[in-house]
């Protein structure tokens, strides 16, 4: 499905080797680059049925 877009191979390539805990993180840290807050992001996420 996403096989050729170019950010989600790099968002699975950021996304290898890591534990849940560091996955968190990424996250939260790319929303910030993005000007979002956790509240935003939870919302965000919780519209695919995720939360951090």
């Amino acid at each position: 499905m996403f096989g050729n877009d170019p950010l989600m191979q790099r968002a699975m390539q950021m996304g290898r080797g890591k534990n849940p805990q560091q996955l968190q993180e990424t996250v939260r840290n790319l929303a910030r680059q993005r000007g979002m807050d956790d509240q935003q992001l939870n919302q965000l996420l919780s519209q695919f049925g995720l939360r951090i």
